[in-house]
């Protein structure tokens, strides 16, 4: 039972701190207990008076970042730790910004422990590099037997780095046509310089960056760097119900480079390093969720008599077949009555009645507080200019109205539209996607996308009038 909460204790734990630096270290009367616990991989309480865990938060450190060292304190019931002078223990090159301790804390029925929590930072002009956060020492009394000892805690490293790239997402769970909010951190030290040739470069596929904000700032000696991307995602990329924002690479380098004077320009070399963020899966929530249907086992064929098959099979089709002739007889009979005047003839659909049509539908449009009724006159505005540009390009209606943007206008094969007007019908289609799929209907991009259909009929209304 002791060692059952001992796991359950180190899950919490991991839950806290996940993918940090986990160490621990006994009393020094049992290293031996101490070795065998490590070589087998296991994070498990000794039979020890003291013992100390640490965690910490991250490997990487910057210059004006803060790191936070977590120091859990187990000791047996019976045993006196004094924890006060903790605050004043050295951990140079690392400077102690604050500390917290935590208070007593019980663990089961043979222990009790105290979390203290170290507020570390490096000096700003310490250089790039591998760095110890020291061990340190805690003395005890053992009011059972009056004797005395200590237990150490182990070394932790932390890299000291020019540069930190963090990725994160406002939500990871969307649906067909949502926005995502990406925000990609850089926080470098002055003297590095960032190829920002390399950021524009930077590939998001599957999703599409439908809008890029930069923020620049400064703290103490470490430019900040905060680029919010805003992604989408419109087609389904095969079957998958997961889609991942990819890593991203950033190039850099360290320092201005100099040249002397009789260096030329062309003949300098610079040389580049890069750092990645980790890639983030994002899950799709699709409408209808998938149900496990029980297979059931395989038969082997079944053969019918001719009077089965002809009961059973022909003369049931037989009947219903004569029902239907007949009751199809009445009901045509029934029209013929009622439309025995001669019906209009159709009016036959031209680019010109399509293109007024368009211009009514736009002409119409007024927009209001109630996104439904602002929903329902962009799907008529859609449909209008999907059957007037399916016209100028060739394709019937129903082929209009139900290819994908990105394919719409693939059937111009005969380039009947100029390049110009290709794009604009493109853009526009896409502003169209992001209206009706998104869930939110702003009144900038409803402009935006009213300019672009007024923009098609100016181009195209002279060529067919």
């Amino acid at each position: 039972m002791k060692y059952l909460g001992i796991v359950v204790w180190i899950g919490i734990i991991s839950a806290v701190f996940p993918g940090n630096c986990f160490t621990r270290a006994y009393a020094q009367e049992q290293p031996r207990i101490q070795e065998e616990a490590e070589e087998g991989g296991e994070f498990a309480l000794a039979d020890q008076p003291l013992e100390i865990w640490t965690f910490l938060d991250d490997y990487r450190l910057i210059t004006g970042k803060t790191l936070h060292l977590t120091v859990q304190v187990m000791w047996k019931l019976g045993v006196t730790v004094n924890l006060e002078g903790m605050e004043k223990i050295d951990l140079s090159p690392f400077t102690i910004e604050g500390v917290t301790i935590g208070e007593r804390q019980i663990f089961d029925n043979e222990h009790d422990y105290a979390v203290v929590t170290y507020a570390l930072s490096l000096p700003s002009d310490i250089k790039a590099g591998i760095y110890s956060i020291p061990s340190f020492s805690l003395s005890y009394r053992n009011e059972v037997d009056k004797s005395e000892g200590t237990a150490t805690s182990a070394p932790v490293a932390v890299k000291k780095v020019a540069i930190l790239l963090e990725g994160k997402v406002d939500k990871d769970v969307i649906t067909i046509g949502d926005h995502i909010t990406y925000t990609l951190t850089i926080r470098h030290e002055k003297n590095v310089t960032i190829l920002w040739e390399s950021m524009e470069k930077l590939n998001f596929s599957p999703f599409e960056v439908l809008q890029r904000d930069i923020k620049k700032t400064t703290e103490r000696n470490v430019e900040k760097v905060s680029i919010t991307y805003t992604l989408s995602l419109y087609e389904l990329g095969g079957k998958k119900k997961a889609q991942e924002i990819p890593e991203l690479t950033v190039l850099y380098y360290g320092g201005t480079p100099s040249q002397s004077n009789t260096t030329k320009a062309e003949n300098l070399l610079i040389e580049t390093q890069e750092v990645k963020t980790t890639s983030i899966p994002i899950i799709l929530n699709s409408l209808l969720k998938a149900v496990d249907v029980p297979l059931e086992g395989i038969k082997g064929p079944m053969f019918y008599s001719g009077k089965h098959a002809f009961f059973h099979g022909y003369l049931p089709m037989g009947i219903g077949v004569m029902l239907f002739v007949f009751l199809g007889a009445t009901a045509l009979r029934s029209m013929m009555g009622r439309l025995s005047s001669a019906s209009p003839k159709p009016v036959t659909e031209t680019p010109h009645i399509a293109l007024e049509r368009l211009k009514n539908t736009v002409a119409l449009f007024q927009y209001t507080d109630d996104e439904a009724i602002n929903r329902n006159t962009i799907h008529n505005i859609n449909k209008a200019l999907r059957t007037y540009a399916g016209m100028l390009i060739g394709i019937s209606n129903e082929q209009a109205q139900s290819a994908t943007t990105s394919r719409f206008l693939q059937y111009d094969t005969q380039k009947h539209l100029p390049e110009e007007i290709s794009m604009i019908i493109q853009t526009v289609l896409k502003q169209l996607d992001e209206l009706i799929f998104g869930r939110h209907m702003g009144k900038e991009a409803v402009d935006r996308m009213l300019e672009g259909v007024k923009e098609i009929i100016e181009k195209t209304g002279l060529k067919i009038s």
